[in-house]
């Protein structure tokens, strides 16, 4: 025990603080001090600190071997250990092993009490975790034992309680775990389970709607209700997200970064959203170009009434569908339709504005992150700030009536930010450290981010909405146009002037990139008009290791790309997944090859300590480029005026300009030469243009 009386003063009023590490054979801990009080007579009390250790990294075995300790110094602390490594051991361990471990851990102690060895209760206390700990993950973590027919995991499970168990408490829930799965694997198979637009899974779990009846006579979008709209899309996004698996979402789960021959169906959760959200996103494309013999009002009419449909998700708190619907509307040929834009009245204009902010990316999207603390775990959206006068007025009525009426809503997040996060993670931290231990605090960072999303689960359930068939059915008939067939709808509705130009996308290399970027999440580059700066779509841009190798079966080819803990009763984010690092000697840089599009890039933590060399080299270790031919590049950071070549031989963490977005490019010295001639032949083409008009 250390005295509290003696410790460094920077250490009082705090209830805890970081001491150091301590190193054992396969495992580093962190170890901090925590003070409590301890009473030394009936009227005074001495503060005392205890020292306590926390695993920072370590083997698989050992990682496993603290799930139920021997000692336990803090059982918050173990309690932690349990909800982390249950949330992420998938990404460098697998179930198999972790109950081989377990098994062999808990017949060692037995052994020993039989034996009469160590006669302190310890050794019981570890075959009593050990039990505690299968029983949490069984409830908890049920898809990992969900492999119909056989169930093969659960058969391990009820095999060992029986032989090993004497109370029989483990096996007779492992049976009641089975009886449950079976029947709910039978109802599965008499039900269909279908995703947007026609793709159909058939995994457990994955149940996006299920239609209970038949479909009456499909809707048209002018005769369905702007609130039957919302209603309905929310109860869609919600059936969806409630049935998001959290460790889905982790940087190496659902964007398969390891790359060892793994399914694409690692992750179908996320996938299914990811449908549903770009289903969203196309529909409105294809109800504002589905008639270009429709007059300039038609549209406007069309436009107007999917803003007030957003603006019923964000009532509603469907982030979800709110950003799908915003996506659709910054899409590129639709954003490009001016004299329609033009027309529209300023009121919806304003209020589109004003939604489209939510999703600004200044400051890491910290609009949207505040309103997600602010709200994502409430009753009601909360619309006083908004500065659109009509909607103040109608949105305060509307919560006052759900108030009144006892209607309370749930969350429908955009899981877009929280992939981000989870992928951002991945790619800035290392997975292992110290001669391949696993990195365990990375763990615990990706489980802050998955605790969010499962508190935002709960609060999902709160919605109370009726399905309707016959508007799933008109959902799934509508059309989606590709990219092509839309620009050039929109160009029959409103024609190329000569001042320009239709964009390149007829190319093979254009063509095996947007393939490519199809199997990613949110909206593409040709979603979003780069003319509205305030309303950027970087959020929704992921490293390419994201990218699945293998074919679109599970992901619509339409598609473009663009916690169990009790203690959890509110909503903690940060503004960044990065809230740890220290600014003043590390940053994240998000890193293009010169020629590829800049929604293709790498994320890499950069400390002080990194030369251009080192981090050249990385980086074309991740593209997977020859690193022997490292010298033949340079890395150029993007500025708002130009561009900043990093010394070839520097440090690179001061040479960088940290003032502005961490946007750079990979590109080869060779290439110097031809931009400048392109450079100069562009400026040469202006000047002309410049005599030309000025002749005219």
């Amino acid at each position: 025990m250390f005295w509290w009386a003696d410790m460094p003063s920077s250490f009082k009023g705090e209830n805890s603080r970081e001491w150091g590490e301590e190193k054992e054979d396969g495992v580093i801990y962190t170890v901090s001090l925590k003070k409590v009080r301890h009473q030394t007579t009936t009227t005074s009390l001495q503060w005392e600190t205890m020292k306590l250790r926390t695993l920072k990294a370590g083997t698989v075995e050992r990682l496993v071997e603290n799930l139920a300790p021997e000692d336990v110094e803090d059982q918050d602390t173990n309690s932690m250990h349990l909800n982390v490594f249950l949330a992420t051991y998938r990404a460098f361990t697998t179930a198999d092993q972790v109950l081989d471990i377990l098994f062999r851990r808990y017949k060692e102690y037995k052994e020993c009490r039989r034996r009469g060895e160590n006669g302190k209760d310890s050794r019981h206390d570890v075959c009593r975790i050990i039990q505690s700990v299968l029983c949490i993950w069984m409830d908890i973590y049920q898809d990992d034992f969900d492999e119909p027919p056989a169930y093969r995991l659960l058969h391990r499970v009820l095999e060992f309680a029986e032989a090993q168990m004497s109370d029989g408490e483990l096996a007779r829930q492992t049976r009641h775990k089975l009886d449950r799965l079976r029947r709910s694997q039978a109802l599965k198979s008499q039900q269909k389970v279908s995703v947007p637009n026609g793709h159909h899974l058939t995994s457990s779990e994955d149940v996006l709607f299920i239609e209970n009846s038949d479909p009456d006579q499909p809707l048209d979008f002018d005769t369905i209700s702007v609130q039957t709209m919302a209603d309905q899309l929310t109860y869609m996004d919600a059936e969806l997200f409630k049935k998001v698996v959290p460790h889905h979402c982790l940087g190496s789960v659902w964007s398969r970064r390891d790359k060892k021959g793994k399914s694409t169906t690692d992750a179908p959760t996320v996938k299914a959203t990811i449908a549903q959200f770009n289903a969203v996103s196309f529909l409105v494309i294809a109800t504002i170009l589905r008639n270009t013999c429709s007059s300039t009002e038609d549209r406007v009419r069309i436009i107007e009434k999917w803003v007030d449909i957003a603006q019923e998700c964000r009532i509603l708190k469907n982030f979800s569908s709110l950003k799908a619907i915003i996506s659709g509307l910054q899409s590129n040929p639709i954003y490009r339709l001016s004299e329609t834009w033009a027309a529209v009245s300023k009121e919806k204009s304003e209020e589109y504005e004003e939604l489209c902010t939510i999703f600004s990316e200044e400051n890491n999207q910290m609009t949207w992150r505040e309103i997600l603390v602010k709200e994502g775990t409430a009753k009601y959206a909360d619309t006083s700030s908004t500065k659109v006068k009509h909607v103040r007025k109608e949105s305060a009525q509307k919560i006052q009536a759900q108030r009144l009426s006892g209607v309370m809503q749930g969350t429908v997040p955009y899981l877009g930010t929280f992939l981000t996060d989870l992928m951002m993670l991945d790619t800035a931290m290392p997975d292992t450290v110290d001669t391949n231990l696993i990195n365990f605090e990375k763990k615990k960072k990706e489980f802050e981010v998955l605790a969010q999303i499962q508190l935002l689960q709960k609060t999902a359930q709160n919605y109370n909405i009726v399905p309707e068939p016959s508007f799933k059915a008109w959902f799934d008939s509508v059309e989606h146009l590709r990219y092509e067939e839309s620009y050039r709808l929109s160009c029959e509705v409103q024609p190329l002037s000569d001042s320009m130009s239709p964009p390149a996308q007829g190319s093979r290399k254009e063509r095996s990139l947007r393939k490519r970027i199809s199997r990613l999440f949110s909206t593409s580059d040709w979603e979003t008009s780069s003319a509205n700066s305030n309303t950027s779509q970087s959020e929704d841009r992921v490293s390419e290791t994201s990218m699945p190798d293998s074919p679109d079966s599970l992901v619509p080819e339409k598609m473009s790309a663009s916690s169990s803990s009790s203690s959890l009763t509110s909503l903690e984010m940060s503004t960044s997944p990065y809230k740890n690092y220290d600014s003043s000697s590390n940053c994240v840089i998000r890193v293009s090859l010169s020629g590829e599009s800049d929604n293709i890039y790498k994320s890499v933590l950069l400390t002080h300590q990194d030369h251009t060399p080192g981090v050249i080299k990385s980086l074309m270790s991740k593209f997977n480029l020859d690193a022997e031919e490292a010298e033949e590049y340079k890395l150029v950071q993007k500025l708002p005026d130009g561009e900043l070549q990093i010394p070839d031989h520097g440090n690179c963490f001061y040479a960088i300009n940290q003032s502005v977005e961490p946007n750079f490019i990979l590109r080869k010295k060779s290439e110097e030469g031809e931009l400048h001639r392109k450079s100069k032949k562009r400026t040469t083409l202006r000047k002309l243009m410049e005599v030309v008009s000025t002749q005219t």
